[in-house]
């Protein structure tokens, strides 16, 4: 058995994360004199001193053969830095994904780099861009035909790696 299709889905899902909301929503966010929360987090960070926490985390759509079709990363970037040489914890999310709105996944990650902080006492800069959750909550619109999907556990989970 070969593992090169789960190993190519994993670098698929790894580029299309990189990609943010795509490249007309990065223009866009560059039009209105915005850098992208990567870009922000290059631009504050020692050099190569970056290190992202699950970067692939998100939604995959796959067809009936198992293949990847489509894949929303979580609209948080989440990750272990150094600024001026000290350790930290940095993430955030901007407008280039759902208007700067929560996925679950990315409520997670928010959620898990306070958790990170906390655990390894170290400083969080957060960079907060974001557009805020549905009032319409995980249910979709009010009337809609059908309730939007519920994907992942609450925010106020507790994290599944807990090191005491």
């Amino acid at each position: 058995m070969s593992w090169k299709p789960e190993a190519d889905g994993i670098e698929a899902r790894r580029r299309q994360a990189l990609e943010l909301g795509g490249s007309g929503a990065v223009e866009k966010q560059h039009e209105q004199g915005r850098l992208t929360v990567r870009e922000r987090i290059e631009r504050l960070v020692d050099a190569g001193s970056f290190y992202e926490q699950g970067p692939i985390a998100g939604h995959s759509e796959r067809d009936e053969a198992g293949r990847l079709v489509r894949f929303s990363g979580a609209n948080y970037v989440l990750g272990l830095a150094r600024i001026q040489g000290r350790a930290c914890v940095v993430g955030g999310e901007d407008f280039t994904q759902r208007g700067g709105s929560p996925t679950p996944a990315g409520l997670r990650k928010s959620v898990y780099a306070e958790t990170l902080a906390l655990q390894r006492r170290l400083p969080l800069v957060p960079f907060l861009e974001g557009g805020g959750g549905s009032v319409t909550g995980s249910g979709g619109k009010a009337g809609g035909s059908s309730p939007a999907p519920r994907l992942g556990e609450p925010v106020f989970a507790q994290p599944r790696r807990d090191n005491p």
